[in-house]
């Protein structure tokens, strides 16, 4: 039996995935706890990308009082 069999069969009690796993139980959390961390990352990311607006066009520059427009030596 595999570890995802173990988690999905199991939940997160670690000493029922320690026993089916042939493991001791710290080593169970520690997977356990792996797992929920990847799960929470892909979920994180994911709703970032959902979320991220598309590339805007580059900023004018804002104008001000004494703004040139024909004096470009500060871009």
């Amino acid at each position: 039996m595999t570890f995802l069999e173990a988690y999905a069969k199991y939940g997160p009690d670690t000493i029922a995935i320690a026993d089916a796993l042939d493991i001791k139980e710290h080593e169970a959390d520690a997977l356990i706890n792996e797992k929920m961390n990847r799960d929470y990352l892909r979920a994180e990311a994911e709703y970032i990308r959902a979320v991220r607006k598309p590339e805007a066009a580059p900023a004018k520059p804002v104008r001000f009082a004494g703004f040139d427009e024909t004096e470009k030596s500060w871009w």
